[in-house]
């Protein structure tokens, strides 16, 4: 017997931000479209849980689906050349679930970080979110090293101009992720 509707949403309710953040932090790379890919495990697997599957188990489960997609993607982000679509989670759901384990005072900021514009904020996210060169920056980007330089200045004094310590936000959310997502992968 297979879960009843109010039980898969039960379940999309309390796993979807946690697989998701998940997802994203094997698969770091905003190319990886981690929203649709969590979408997809879920759409593949709810329906096929057991009826009194408990919440680890559902977790487990949807895991294993979503890292088989991001795996997939990947290898065919891989054959393909040429610039690619980035897609960005805002930073504020991303990590939403997670301001009780960290400082909640990153809230606003990544708020404002989510308000940049649309190329300002993908030049800002690569580089100062995932550690990102420039280089590699302008060439997933498809332009040139000159053109994210600019943005990711002009990024930073928005970002300043709208009270966010961006220096602070490096040193003590952003890279503090990076370092804890690189120590999840070692332990892996």
């Amino acid at each position: 017997m297979t879960l009843d509707p109010s039980r898969q949403q039960e379940l999309m309710r309390s796993l979807f931000h946690e697989v998701q953040f998940d997802t994203f932090e094997a698969y770091d790379d905003p190319r990886c479209n981690v929203k649709r890919i969590t979408q997809e495990a879920f759409t593949r697997t709810l329906p096929r849980l057991p009826d009194g599957v408990g919440v680890r188990e559902a977790y487990e489960r949807l895991m294993d689906v979503s890292m088989q997609l991001a795996a997939d993607d990947l290898a065919t982000r891989q054959r393909r050349c040429g610039p690619c679509e980035v897609h960005l989670i805002p930073l504020v759901s991303l990590y939403g679930f997670r301001f009780c384990e960290v400082d909640d005072e990153f809230r606003p900021w990544l708020g404002q970080v989510d308000r940049l514009p649309q190329s300002e904020r993908a030049v800002y996210r690569l580089i100062a979110s995932l550690g990102w060169t420039n280089a590699r920056t302008a060439e997933v980007l498809g332009r040139s090293e000159g053109w994210t330089s600019k943005l990711m200045k002009r990024a930073r004094h928005h970002l300043a101009d709208a009270g966010v310590s961006v220096e602070e936000l490096q040193t003590g959310f952003f890279d503090v992720e990076t370092e804890r997502r690189k120590e999840k992968a070692c332990l892996m």
